[in-house]
């Protein structure tokens, strides 16, 4: 937008640039960017980026590269802490230092005056981060200059409201220095290459249980704000679904549709997929569904590497430190034990890998992987003192010291991944995970592992047994909310000695009863049966022994969490319309009327889970070879308000591996049990 342009906004006023509302004449000669919301710089894919990657793309090019065109000397990046969370999760200091960017400041604490360098931004429109923007470039009594050159560069990561816009216009310092202003639309994390969050880790209160005022809470107004920036960002202009037997997705679903009707609206040149000059793939859905459609899933114990890795080790912010053991040589130098950070993202190739695999399978290829590595010819490179090499030819040698770099790199991965999958192990077995494991399949499926449907009676007498043996405290506490959910309640009679197997205290029996705000009262009506989350996930009543189960080649992964069976619907256009409705009306293809059934596929008769006893729970059965993922369609995205777990998270790649369908899953934030636990106690 060219200085002093005016342009319509969707609800008939109109907003002046800054640059033409500035009273200074050199302000009003600056070219300003009000950008890149169209998107102008990114060509409409004929493949299928990853959202980190079409982040990453973003920041790079509308930010970093947009500045140093302006700007041909060293820059300063200052962000607040929301900002500096979003490009940490998709940019790298490499990154940053090959587009000039010499230092990143926190905006919120006391910093260095480099008045030779420009100032590059990267806030959240919030009055609090304009406050202290304007405070660098206000003369006080402590500093009389601005803190940095000549070049200001302001972006954004959601929409600046215009009266934060009217406070920068005050600013004259500011305002004669400033080259460029933007909305960037990346006000969210990207977690995985297809899998986001916002961040909003103490929402959960505001959410639960919805009241229906008829106005949007603030928090309901914040997640549509960034589920915009989210859509901007991915060029996509979904159909908006909803589960209709909740107010709250309800509201949002309204409110979506309104924030995004007037973004468009106030971006012209603002394209999406599946409009008439993109065609290359369809338009997206967008799915809002609710924490409290299921409170089975985020209680489970899940033994896939990712899953147990967070809900059993000291893990934050995916960083997680170990204890290295550094063998001595034998000439004097003794070995040592050492902490060892490691960063378990995207950029970890074995962690990509390995994440959604069961641990067993883990420890497999990790010890398959060490062992090949060991005998290979750079092995005994790197393992020489310059006396024996074992014979090695020159050639060998050669390509093997080429290799050692790389070879060292490699090993260090495989030996981290081997502590960290060891450590899980441990505390696998230190816990008694395996036998409390099957009683929890056994409660989520209504079967044991042979396949044959218990009563009631010995289900509570295998709970009973479980919680008198357990040590920890949060064992109990989530093997009695498991069985609560999944039964949907308990009896009236078995209350009382439950509860004293469990030996709660008073705040973890408050977590217990606030279960009923999400709809999983503790009590059993006498008329009821099945568990609350496939009873609203499947829009009708389902009882135990009717739950299909999985394909998993174990039977510690019998259960399958009924987010998968809704995606899987969505691929196959089945999606009930009944239970989840569309804001406008969709496409006959993407509908369908009546009750969802469910796409999963069950085991076969013969699994090797079938055969009982401890040995068959981890036997592995043959796996089938799964297809290479050629999308089609328009992208689903699927928003679980309220915190998203990692077997959901594992149950979208599992979908896409077996179809052509692009699915991005994300949530308010990313939760482990021990999270949804305090999230419960949250709620009073």
């Amino acid at each position: 937008v060219a200085a002093g342009e005016v342009r319509p906004k969707p609800n008939g006023q109109y907003h002046r640039d800054i640059a033409g509302a500035a009273p200074c004449p050199i302000a009003a000669k600056r070219s300003w960017l009000r950008i890149r919301t169209d998107s102008a710089m990114v060509k409409d894919p004929k493949g299928s980026q990853g959202l980190r990657d079409i982040v990453q793309t973003r920041l790079l090019n509308d930010v970093l590269k947009n500045s140093c065109d302006k700007w041909p000397g060293w820059m300063v990046l200052v962000v607040d802490p929301p900002g500096l969370r979003v490009l940490s999760s998709a940019v790298g200091m490499y990154d940053l230092m090959e587009r000039r960017v010499t230092l990143v400041e926190d905006l919120t604490k006391k910093r260095a005056p480099f008045r030779d360098m420009g100032a590059i931004y990267l806030l959240t429109p919030t009055k609090q981060s304009i406050d202290r923007l304007l405070r660098d470039w206000t003369p006080s009594e402590n500093r009389k200059e601005p803190l940095y050159g000549n070049a200001v560069f302001l972006y954004f990561l959601g929409r600046l409201p215009d009266n934060l816009l009217a406070m920068i216009k005050t600013c004259k310092p500011l305002l004669k220095r400033v080259k460029a202003l933007g909305e960037v639309n990346v006000d969210f994390l990207t977690k995985e290459d297809r899998a986001f969050h916002f961040d909003m880790k103490k929402s959960f209160r505001y959410l639960f249980p919805h009241r229906n005022t008829g106005q949007p809470t603030p928090v309901e107004m914040v997640i549509c704000d960034k589920l915009v920036t989210l859509c901007a960002t991915l060029n996509e202009y979904p159909h908006i679904r909803y589960r209709s037997s909740s107010p709250l997705c309800t509201s949002l679903a309204n409110v979506f549709h309104r924030k995004m009707s007037e973004f468009i609206g106030g971006n012209q040149k603002w394209w999406y997929h599946g409009d008439a000059n993109h065609t290359s793939r369809g338009r997206s859905t967008l799915l809002l569904v609710d924490r409290s459609d299921d409170c089975l899933s985020p209680l489970m114990h899940e033994f896939t590497y990712q899953a147990m890795v967070n809900d059993l080790l000291p893990i934050e912010e995916d960083r997680i430190t170990y204890k290295s053991e550094t063998i001595g040589n034998g000439g004097g130098e003794e070995s040592k034990s050492m902490d060892k950070d490691v960063l378990l993202n995207e950029k970890d190739q074995i962690w990509v890998e390995l994440r959604g695999k069961h641990i067993a399978d883990v420890i497999q290829v990790l010890s398959n992987r060490i062992r090949e590595m060991v005998n290979s010819s750079t092995s005994q490179v790197a393992k020489s003192k310059g006396n024996d090499t074992k014979a090695l030819s020159l050639s060998q040698m050669a390509s093997a010291l080429k290799a050692l770099p790389e070879y060292r790199e490699v090993m260090d991965k495989l030996t981290q991944h081997m502590h960290l999958s060891h450590q899980c192990m441990d505390l696998f077995n230190k816990k008694g995970l395996l036998d409390l494991g099957e009683v929890e399949q056994t409660l989520a499926t209504g079967k044991t592992d042979e396949g044959r449907v218990p009563k009631m009676n010995e289900l509570v007498d295998m709970v009973e047994e479980q919680l008198q043996s357990a040590q920890d405290s949060q064992i109990r506490l989530r093997l009695l909310a498991i069985l609560i959910v999944s039964q949907n309640g308990i009896r009236p009679n078995d209350r009382d000695r439950l509860l004293a197997a469990a030996r709660l205290s008073p705040p973890e029996q408050r977590v217990l009863n606030n279960l009923a705000k999400m709809g999983c009262p503790m009590i059993q009506e006498p008329t009821q049966q099945g568990g609350k989350g496939f009873k609203s996930m499947f829009g009708g009543q389902k009882a135990a022994q009717g739950r299909e189960e999985s394909e998993s080649e174990y039977s510690s992964a019998r259960y399958v969490c009924a987010l998968k069976a809704i995606m899987q619907e969505m691929v196959e256009g089945k999606l009930s319309m009944d239970d989840f409705p569309s804001v406008l009306p969709m496409p006959a293809e993407g509908a369908s009327s009546g009750t969802a059934t469910s796409a999963r596929t069950r085991a076969p008769t013969g699994s090797a889970r079938r055969g009982g006893g401890a040995t068959s729970r981890w036997a592995k059965q043959e796996t089938k070879a799964k297809p290479k993922n050629t999308f089609s369609g328009g992208r689903k995205i699927v928003f679980v308000v309220g915190g998203l777990c990692y077997s959901e998270l594992r149950a979208m790649h599992e979908v896409m591996e077996s179809g052509e369908t692009e699915f991005i899953v994300g949530s308010t934030r990313f939760v482990n049990p021990r999270q949804f636990l305090q999230d419960l106690s949250t709620l009073g």
